[in-house]
C-alpha cells in the first residue's frame, strides 16, 4: 500500500515538473517570438505597373503595411499625395512610389510637367520696351497686341490674345545670367494648338507689344484694332 502511494506521489511530482517545463518552453517561445516582430508602416504601393509619364490615378495605387525599416525615406504615405501626379518613370506593380519618380501636380517641376494637358509653351521673344519694362513675371497674365502692315503704306494693331498666362521668363532658370532683377529676353507663354499657330504667324508677320493685366481682371473686350484707316478718326483732350 506504502509503494503504491509513493508511486503516486512520484507520478504527480513528475506531471507538475513535466507541466512546468512545458509553461516555462512556451513562454520562451512567445518571447521569441515578440522579439523577432517587426514594427509596420504604411506606405503607398503601385497596384498595377504604371508607365512612365502616366498621370496616376487612385485605382493605380493602394496602401500597404511593410516593415519599417524597409521604407523608403521618399515614399509617399497617403494616397492623395500621389493622385493627379505625373509618373517620370514606369513604376513596378507592388513597389513604393517615391517621390523622386512622381511630379506631383502642384509641385514645381520640369516646365513640360507644368503644362496642362490640351495646351502648349510657346517662347516669344520681348525686350524692356515691349515687355512692360521687365515687371512681367511667371503667372502673371497678359494681352499680346501685333502690330502689321496690311498694304503698303498702312498699319494696324490688333490686340491679338487676351488673359495669355507666362509660365516662364528667359534667359531660363539654367543660364548663368537668369535673374529676377535682369529684364527678360523671352517670354514663355502658356496657350491653346490654336493660339500657338496665331502667335507663330505673328511671330513672322508683325510685331509684338505685351500689356500686363491685374490678376482679377479676366474680362474679355471687344477691340476692332487701330491703325493707319482710323488714326484720324480718334481724338482725345
Amino acid at each position: 500500500m506504502k509503494t503504491k502511494k509513493r508511486i503516486w506521489i512520484i507520478t504527480g511530482l513528475l506531471a507538475l515538473l513535466t507541466t512546468s517545463l512545458i509553461y516555462l518552453y512556451l513562454k520562451q517561445v512567445e518571447a521569441a517570438a515578440q522579439a523577432n516582430t517587426f514594427e509596420m508602416s504604411e506606405v503607398v504601393v503601385a497596384l498595377t505597373t504604371i508607365p512612365m509619364h502616366t498621370k496616376v490615378t487612385e485605382d493605380m495605387l493602394e496602401i500597404r503595411e511593410i516593415p519599417t525599416e524597409a521604407v523608403h525615406k521618399d515614399t509617399y504615405t497617403a494616397i492623395e499625395e500621389v493622385v493627379g501626379g505625373t509618373t517620370t518613370t514606369e513604376l513596378i506593380a507592388g513597389e513604393q512610389v517615391l517621390s523622386e519618380r512622381i511630379v506631383a501636380a502642384d509641385e514645381a517641376a520640369e516646365l513640360s510637367y507644368r503644362i496642362p494637358e490640351n495646351m502648349r509653351a510657346i517662347t516669344v521673344a520681348t525686350s524692356e520696351v515691349d515687355g512692360v519694362g521687365g515687371y512681367v513675371m511667371a503667372g502673371d497674365k497678359l494681352d499680346i497686341l501685333v502690330s502689321f502692315a496690311p498694304s503698303e503704306g498702312a498699319q494696324v494693331v490688333y490686340t491679338q490674345l487676351q488673359n495669355i498666362e507666362v509660365l516662364e521668363r528667359g534667359p531660363n532658370a539654367g543660364a548663368a545670367d537668369s535673374s529676377d532683377s535682369v529684364v527678360p529676353t523671352s517670354l514663355t507663354l502658356l496657350v491653346t494648338p490654336v493660339q500657338a499657330e496665331v502667335i507663330a504667324y505673328a511671330n513672322l508677320n508683325g510685331t509684338f507689344h505685351f500689356t500686363l493685366r491685374n490678376p482679377v481682371d479676366t474680362a474679355w473686350q471687344e477691340l476692332g484694332g487701330y491703325g493707319t484707316d482710323n488714326f484720324d478718326s480718334w481724338r482725345e483732350r
